[in-house]
């Protein structure tokens, strides 16, 4: 089935003049969809105006709109796959971020308990000290600590 495209007259009913991609898809539209009483007269008055005798500001103007229509098509691929690509990155950072949250209750969760234990601990270290000191005592008779000094110099 070759495709034969140009301007069409009477592709449709209520269009007098249109632009036609397909002649052969479109005869087979009509033969196959259109009630039997109208195909006669749909495919009498369908056929594609010759291009050389069209009007050459309306050839020239279809060329700048087919060439158009490529642009848009290209990028409205683009824009598609783009758009996946955002979808993809976007479901991406949607699961990065309930994973940093989730990471982030168990670090506050976390953090609750080193500083309870913390806490903890230094007051263990301070009600100790007596205690330590006596074994440090004990255990270090000849320490040269020097308590306001902190240092064994």
């Amino acid at each position: 089935m070759a495709i034969k495209s140009g301007l069409a007259h009477c592709r449709h009913h209520d269009q007098h003049f249109e632009w036609c991609y397909d002649f052969d898809e479109r005869v087979m539209n009509i033969k196959e969809y259109k009630p039997m009483a109208e195909q006669p007269r749909r495919l009498k008055l369908f056929f594609l105006f010759p291009e050389d005798r069209l009007p050459p500001a309306l050839v020239t103007a279809r060329e700048a709109l087919d060439t158009a229509r490529e642009a848009l098509d290209t990028a409205w691929e683009a824009l598609y796959t783009a758009r996946k690509a955002y979808v993809t990155a976007r479901e991406a950072l949607d699961t990065a971020w309930e994973a940093y949250v989730t990471a982030r209750e168990a670090y506050d969760t976390a953090w609750t308990a080193y500083d309870t234990a913390q806490k903890a601990y230094d007051t263990a270290w301070k009600e100790s000290m007596p205690e330590l000191m006596k074994l440090h005592d004990e255990l270090c008779p000849d320490c040269t600590w020097d308590e306001d000094r902190q240092t064994i110099f």
